[in-house]
């Protein structure tokens, strides 16, 4: 078994960002030097490369959000010139595609892996126990322990919870699909219902709900009639470069504006961008028949989900839970939502007390900003958040 000074559970784009931002504070020799594992379930790495961004609709953010922790002049910075990074490069005002932003996060991973001496593949982590001495050790599926280290980084992701919206709307599960398996090119549910003359409701009013109806739209173009598309929404976001933007277009003056202060961008990390955006507006506007919006609740939503032929998940994710036990072999229960950090990303318990040397980053662990609301970005892992966990961890070498 491994002993190190921090082990990451989960080698996903959201992982990358703690040697990336190491690299960038100028740390990584440290950080490598005390000892640093990375582990996956996955068998290898091509089955983790198919994990990265697999989907067919461009990104909410724009190509600068994807490269802009990478130190120009850094250990990392080769993956700048690469094909992927060229074009994020080019397009760093631009919303680019997800496939895009894949293929970059794999070269990302390669150089990563290079510095590390590797991933370590086929790491089905379950579990993470706290020893006497205040270190923690993962242990796989089967009760193998794999690593003891100071610290624990947990970096697995997110499910989307479609059992918690059957179970809310009463929808049978084979009515029911998941945005992600839609948008990684699963389309034969959608085509059999739209033959049928059936309609497809979109659960979920953020950047994959209307992403998932603006390819829906694009795939099966006349053949959705009027209305054959409902999207149910809890309120609706749009991004703005500024606040005078924002007041000078807004749709609906009762919109909540956040103004990002670091940025001063309008609905920042939700607001809707680019193509998902003008269709949201093309449809308030009267302009798009085919798609119906209805807010949560209201008859038309429940009579949409009811009837629909096909309900497509887009609520958000859970995270890839990975339970753990204190020194006397107790669960220690989590705090808030499952997945809950502070704002130095450190886990909370069910007292929202941090569990010493226990960290969360990704989409699964967002932090959450001024509003409430979770930071999901690359652009956020990769930045601050990576930055808050490569010191707190260093700074446990001297504990």
């Amino acid at each position: 078994m491994n002993r190190a000074l921090c082990q990451v559970i989960g080698c996903g784009p959201a992982a990358l960002g703690l040697p990336v931002a190491a690299d960038r504070t100028g740390e990584l020799s440290r950080l490598l030097g005390e000892g640093v594992r990375f582990l996956d379930r996955s068998p290898d790495p091509m089955a983790l490369s198919r994990l990265r961004f697999p989907f067919l609709i461009d990104a909410n953010s724009v190509g600068g959000d994807f490269i802009a922790g990478v130190r120009r002049d850094g250990v990392f910075a080769r993956t700048l010139a690469g094909r992927a990074g060229r074009a994020l490069r080019k397009h760093h005002d631009r919303q680019v595609p997800l496939s895009l932003v894949g293929e970059f996060m794999n070269d990302l991973s390669r150089a990563v892996e290079e510095v590390l001496g590797g991933f370590r593949y086929g790491a089905d982590v379950r579990s993470v126990h706290r020893n006497t001495d205040g270190s923690w050790t993962s242990v796989d599926r089967f009760g193998s322990e794999l690593v003891t280290s100071e610290s624990v980084v947990l970096a697995t992701g997110g499910l989307e919870d479609t059992g918690r919206i059957a179970n809310l709307y009463g929808i049978a599960g084979s009515r029911l699909l998941g945005s992600a398996e839609l948008l990684s090119g699963r389309f034969h549910e959608a085509a059999e219902v739209l033959r049928k003359g059936g309609r497809i409701s979109i659960v979920g009013g953020s950047h994959s709900g209307f992403a998932t109806a603006e390819l829906l739209l694009r795939l099966f173009g006349k053949s959705v009639p009027p209305g054959g598309i409902a999207l149910i929404h809890r309120g609706i976001a749009l991004s703005y470069e500024s606040l005078t933007e924002a007041q000078s277009v807004i749709p609906d003056a009762a919109q909540r504006l956040e103004v990002c202060q670091e940025s001063g961008m309008v609905n920042r990390f939700h607001g809707l961008r680019a193509g998902p955006r003008e269709l949201c507006l093309r449809t308030l506007q009267g302009r798009e028949q085919r798609l119906a919006l209805y807010e949560t609740g209201s008859a038309a939503a429940r009579r949409a989900l009811s009837e629909a032929g096909l309900v497509v998940h887009s609520a958000g994710y859970r995270p890839r839970e990975v339970h753990l036990y204190d020194e006397r072999g107790e669960r220690i229960p989590l705090g808030g939502a499952a997945g809950a950090v502070d704002d130095r990303c450190r886990l909370v318990d069910g007292e929202l007390r941090a569990v010493p040397g226990v960290f969360g980053l990704g989409l699964g662990y967002a932090r959450s900003d001024a509003w409430g609301r979770r930071r999901v970005g690359i652009n956020a892992f990769h930045g601050e958040d990576a930055e808050r966990i490569v010191s707190e961890v260093l700074a446990r070498v001297a504990v």
